[in-house]
């Protein structure tokens, strides 16, 4: 029996919940409440790059001519904003946490201080995997080849991933990287149209 798309999208959910909730749920609940001149810099210039996102992939995508469901609108930005973040710093921890054990005096297989660049490359496999695996074959044909803005696409990805990458590893902030990818999440399901309750 195939499974529908919205059953695939709510057992994704499923699954990065009991991973964040068993794995990360004191990280989860906590909150760095230092916002110093770096940590605002870096939330600023987030949300600039969530902006310009909006704006690439708006104008690199077509709704087919779907019509726009509010109500899975409300759902996916908020549901897949919690859940995808746990599952990006899931995997950013995992890169983490390999590269300290790597890099201990014991194992001495790369450099101290790599763990920003291991947990990076972590998230940025992982991205890519659930993105090209996951997401490009269960939503409607959205991508426009032609696009004149199709070539900023991936170079804001990078940024974008960049600054949620620094959010975590500098003030382990789920909650601000939540809001954010919410709003990325806002402008896809807004632009690419369907429903999960169909």
């Amino acid at each position: 029996m195939e499974l529908s798309v919205p059953i695939m999208i709510y057992a994704y959910w499923a699954f990065a919940f009991l991973v964040g909730i068993i794995f990360f749920k004191k990280d989860i609940l906590a909150f760095n409440r230092e916002f110093d001149t770096r940590r605002i810099t870096l939330l600023i210039a987030s949300i600039i790059v969530v902006a310009i996102n909006a704006c690439v992939y708006s104008q690199s995508t077509t709704d087919g001519g779907r019509a726009l469901d509010w109500l899975t609108v409300l759902v996916f930005s908020i549901g897949n904003g919690i859940a995808e973040t746990f599952m990006f710093y899931a995997v950013f921890r995992l890169g983490e946490i390999l590269a300290n054990k790597m890099s201990s005096d014991t194992w001495q297989l790369i450099p101290k201080q790599s763990s920003f660049i291991v947990g990076f490359l972590f998230f940025m496999v992982y991205s890519g995997l659930v993105h090209g695996l996951f997401w490009i074959n269960i939503l409607p044909q959205h991508v426009v080849q032609t696009s004149l803005y199709k070539p900023f696409f991936m170079p804001v990805q990078m940024l974008i991933a960049s600054s949620w990458a620094l959010s975590f590893f500098w003030y382990r902030d789920i909650r601000s990287v939540i809001f954010l990818h919410a709003l990325v999440d806002l402008t896809m399901v807004c632009n690419v149209k369907f429903s999960l309750f169909n």
